[in-house]
């Protein structure tokens, strides 16, 4: 008995001054070697429907890592978890009940055994020892192992909540740490630097990128790379073969735990050849929408949990504003309207002409002119008129498809670009929009004229499409509030 005290109380001595459970894990298996073989052990903390894969500690290759999050359904941990009971497989060689069992056999596990570790009538953590030997565990193991779990429940527990505030702190601090440079500038240039360096403090990476969402498109506006791949800043990919698309569709975060496993999307193939196994997209909200992504990528699998996902959620949040403020205010943006501005409207013509001539398809543009402007402007004043133009964008926006993209291009006139679209599809959108438009602003005696062009059918240069738009505008605008898409 005296043996068994003085075990205990070496035991909770190495729970109270140990820094990590790792350490608590190695420390354990030194003080049990002696007295029974053990390869393998892990405690497994249960936090709602997760397993934590907490002190491990291991004499052989694990399938699991220090840290690790996996499902409680279906595991052997779940079936203590219920039962309450001891859980012995004395030989996996025989047979395995439960999955987990498969991945411990195949790294050389033969017997492994599992305590209940109880507080306040509850189990909240599994203790896990194996061996490599059959038969590896006899009665009189079993029993002193669970007097000894009985015992360190209380100070295990206690570690845990320690455990638990102290990230909640350090969270903090990284929250105040990544403040204070988001807050230091507008511009998100000078600031993703220092963001990033901060950052990997707390999230490993070797690729970290923002990538913003404009239509079919993912334009990549922020890159920060150890790995390098060649997709710098400004790169376009489109969307549909990124992880974003998920992301987007289901409006969260995403994980990539080993993308040799998981390939889901045409990207994940060309990011495995550049070394990458693991992968984290986090959605950047704005006023309710979902402005783009944050992509973490690790050359190593398994890098990113709850954990990680935590705290990427919860400091993308305090950067997301300037990330779209940064956005919106760029040389590609128009300030006032919030819309694409003409220099960008140019770009994005010649990549969809590129693209178009490399795999064919449609696109269309639609020159649209706000009629009686000119005279409101005049009668209200500039200043309202500036709202007047807001508010119009915001409409347009609000009435295209999104895949369509609205830019200013000059003055009172806006001219819309319709990727993969027939003549016949972009009449009907704008339509709508012309019908939208007059019943919204029908005090004001605003309505829009509207010309529109196709590729490849009006001409095949960007300077062939918008003379046709051009002038099939000025047709439009000779009776106002109308459309016109083909030549008389």
């Amino acid at each position: 008995m005296e043996d068994f005290h003085r075990l205990i109380y070496e035991l909770n001595g190495i729970i109270i001054r140990s820094k990590s459970f790792s350490e608590i894990g190695d420390k354990i298996v030194e003080l049990l070697s002696p007295l029974m073989p053990i390869d393998w052990t892990s405690i497994c903390v249960i936090k709602d429907d997760k397993i934590w894969i907490k002190a491990l500690s291991s004499k052989i290759p694990s399938y699991f890592k220090e840290g690790e999050e996996i499902p409680l359904s279906g595991t052997a941990t779940e079936y203590v978890f219920i039962t309450r009971e001891v859980l012995y497989e004395k030989d996996l060689s025989e047979g395995y009940k439960f999955y987990t069992g498969k991945y411990h056999y195949e790294k050389g596990i033969r017997s492994i055994l599992r305590i209940p570790i109880i507080s306040q009538g509850k189990v909240f953590a599994v203790w896990v020892l194996a061996s490599i030997k059959p038969y590896a565990y006899t009665q009189e193991n079993i029993e002193l192992l669970k007097l000894i779990a009985s015992q360190i429940s209380f100070p295990l527990r206690f570690f845990l909540l320690y455990e638990e505030t102290r990230n909640q702190l350090e969270l903090l601090k990284a929250i105040n740490n990544l403040s204070q440079i988001i807050l230091s500038d507008i511009d998100i240039d000078k600031i993703f630097e220092k963001f990033v360096e901060e950052l990997k403090k707390y999230i490993p990476f070797e690729r970290l990128s923002i990538g913003i969402v404009e239509g079919e498109n993912i334009r990549y506006m922020a890159v920060s790379e150890i790995v390098k791949t060649g997709r710098v800043k400004g790169t376009i990919f489109p969307l549909k073969y990124t992880s974003s698309s998920w992301v987007i569709k289901n409006r969260k975060t995403l994980i990539r735990k080993d993308l040799l496993k998981e390939k889901t999307f045409s990207i994940e193939e060309i990011k495995i050849r550049q070394g990458f196994r693991s992968t984290m997209h986090v959605p950047i909200f704005y006023k309710g929408k979902i402005l783009g992504t944050f992509n973490f990528s690790s050359i190593n699998p398994g890098t990113y949990g709850e954990r990680e996902k935590f705290i990427a959620e919860t400091l993308i949040s305090q950067i997301s504003s300037i990330i779209a403020i940064s956005y919106i205010y760029s040389p590609l943006y128009n300030h006032l309207t919030e819309v694409y501005n003409r220099r960008y409207f140019d770009e994005r013509f010649d990549e969809e002409i590129r693209y178009r001539e490399r795999y064919g398809g449609n696109f269309c543009i639609c020159l649209c002119d706000i009629d009686n402007f000119k005279k409101y402007n005049d009668f209200y004043g500039h200043t309202e008129g500036d709202k007047c133009l807001k508010e119009i964008a915001k409409t347009m926006k609000e009435m295209i498809r999104k895949t369509d993209l609205v830019f200013r291009y000059g003055g009172d006139e806006f001219v819309i670009l319709m990727p993969n679209t027939t003549l016949e599809d972009s009449v009907k959108v704008v339509e709508r929009l012309k019908k939208g438009i007059k019943e919204k602003f029908i005090k004001e005696g605003i309505t829009l004229s509207i010309g529109i062009a196709a590729y490849p059918q009006d001409g095949k240069t960007r300077t062939d499409i918008i003379d046709k738009a051009d002038k099939r505008l000025l047709k439009a605008k000779e009776s106002k509030n109308s459309i016109v898409f083909q030549d008389a």
